[in-house]
């Protein structure tokens, strides 16, 4: 598993928030399984030598995630191209909508005498795994706040999986507004979910739709978009 607490370049402009920062303190990730039964564990670290006596709170939070595609794609259940998604994208700037899946929260002490507090999360079995579809998402993040006199301090990571997709299979994305069938690829740990109204599963490709021998996901696309 190779997890990603940035935005990587193929992923922008898709409604993932980056990483955040706060004036005075910043989240270190010692262990991160963003799925369900897995574990959370890191620290909340002071960055500059102010002492503050406020109390930290950190929050794990997972949502589901679905684009708000153009009126005419709506409830298509058949688009086998990855041209599919370029064609949208072209006809307008995606807006992506959330419903929030799971959120866990602890309240960790102040950064006073101490530089750092720890945090720590086991996650519920059933969640869905960290996952960026074509329509569909499953978004992790760890948020650590902390109040201000209006307000509230804020420092926040993104929890992103990013593995090889070497397995060639259909992938079947459900969202609130419709179900999209995709000849996609995925990662060999990778089994889909489900949660707040979205789901991701997988299913055999016909013979006719399998790559060629020898090919890989990126040769696949660059001859299906010819």
């Amino acid at each position: 598993m190779s997890l990603v607490t940035d935005v990587p370049e193929p992923l922008r402009f898709r409604g993932i928030e980056p990483p955040l920062e706060a004036r005075g303190f910043g989240i270190s990730l010692d262990e991160a399984e963003p799925t369900g039964g897995g574990r959370i564990v890191g620290r909340v670290e002071r960055r500059n030598r102010r002492r503050d006596r406020r109390p930290m709170f950190v929050d794990v939070v997972c949502d589901a995630c679905w684009m708000d595609v153009a009126p005419e794609f709506v409830g298509r259940k058949g688009i086998f191209s990855w041209s599919a998604y370029g064609d949208m994208r072209n006809k307008f700037v995606p807006i992506w909508l959330d419903e929030r899946v799971f959120r866990a929260g602890l309240e960790v002490g102040p950064l006073d005498d101490a530089n750092w507090r720890q945090f720590s999360f086991e996650l519920p079995d059933g969640l869905p795994r960290a996952l960026e579809g074509t329509f569909v998402a499953f978004r992790w993040r760890v948020e650590a706040r902390r109040a201000r006199r209006i307000g509230a301090e804020r420092a926040s990571l993104p929890l992103l999986l990013i593995e090889a997709q070497d397995v060639p299979v259909v992938r079947i994305e459900t969202g609130p507004i419709g179900t999209w069938r995709l000849l996609e690829w995925r990662s060999e740990h990778d089994v889909g979910g489900a949660g707040g109204g979205c789901s991701v599963t997988y299913a055999s490709r016909r013979e006719i739709d399998l790559p060629l021998p020898g090919e890989t996901r990126e040769a696949e696309l660059a001859r299906r978009v010819r």
